[in-house]
């Protein structure tokens, strides 16, 4: 059975999906761009400027209608059961970052646990996740270790937005998991093959001596351009889909002179400062649309082709 099926006509089927840790939706925005079946069920998300930016981001419907429930703790996967193709969750970063405490699993935002026991209540075929690069030696091996103990089989690759164009790097660990049934009872790979493929070949878990993309490409190549047709629609088509690098004056001119509302200006240093500091934190949390799209179709394709051989 592929990740991706298909109808007699050549259609993608629907792809349900359950979302965990949504943060502002940007792994459903990829994998809506990745996969044109995917419709989200519904949406595990505590912090409310998040959830909030959701049911925006449903209303523009720039990602699917479904109810938002507001703890993962307390969320029940069961009723669940057999309504669900994939599981995603973009569980929170900071206890694996190379920023912050670094507390691991002593972090009160260590919310992996709540994530795997739903994966085993509500048992969907794939498993699709995100997190920082650091999570490579910081915590993916009890993740792999528990999802193979769930009964699934595993692929990884470190992803960076500059491979679809974004002017920075934001280095992100996706892994894509299946359940052994599609594999007809074969048998899993092991933790350090999956950590194998997840960093590059030539260094050590969390160092990139030659960085790699997760399908083992060296990240020297040019990188696309995207015009933003299809993803920005009205106001914003024509502009470029990442912002110009700083230095890139004639790109910002270009941009600027079509869109004289985006010119910074000077305020007092309380105007917006809350809502900046929201919308921060949720980009930082957040993740690049595209890079995720990428890594979907990277990592589903490397597992097709292990079950059609």
């Amino acid at each position: 059975m592929a990740l991706h099926p298909q109808n007699k006509l050549g259609e993608s089927r629907v792809i349900r999906g359950l979302s965990l840790c949504a943060g502002v939706g940007g792994l459903e925005l990829g994998l809506q761009i990745a996969e044109p079946g995917y419709r989200t069920v519904c949406y595990v998300e505590r912090d409310h400027h998040a959830a909030s930016v959701l049911v925006a981001r449903m209303e523009d419907e720039v990602i699917c209608d479904a109810p938002v429930w507001d703890d993962v703790s307390s969320f029940d996967g069961r009723p669940w059961r057999g309504a669900l193709d994939l599981l995603t969750a973009g569980y929170p970063c900071q206890p694996f970052s190379a920023a912050g405490r670094k507390l691991g699993e002593q972090d009160p935002r260590h919310l992996w646990p709540h994530v795997a026991r739903i994966i085993g209540e509500c048992a969907p075929a794939a498993v699709f996740l995100e997190n920082v690069a650091g999570h490579v030696d910081r915590g993916f091996q009890q993740v792999a270790s528990e999802l193979q103990g769930l009964g699934y089989t595993i692929e990884a690759g470190l992803f960076s937005a500059a491979e679809v164009g974004a002017p920075h790097w934001r280095i992100r660990l996706f892994v894509l998991a299946y359940a052994n049934s599609i594999d007809d009872g074969e048998s899993s790979r092991t933790e350090s093959e999956c950590l194998g493929d997840a960093v590059d070949p030539g260094g050590r878990p969390g160092r990139w001596p030659s960085l790699h993309s997760g399908n083992g490409e060296k990240l020297e190549r040019d990188a696309p351009t995207y015009d933003g047709v299809g993803l920005e629609a009205g106001a914003n088509a024509g502009l470029p889909l990442f912002a110009p690098r700083p230095g890139d004056y004639q790109t910002w001119e270009r941009v600027l002179a079509g869109r004289v509302d985006l010119e910074p200006s000077l305020h007092r240093m309380d105007d917006g400062l809350a809502n900046r500091m929201d919308r921060s934190r949720a980009v930082g949390n957040g993740v690049c649309s595209l890079a995720a799209a990428l890594a979907w179709r990277t990592l589903r394709d490397r597992i097709n082709r292990r079950l059609r051989s």
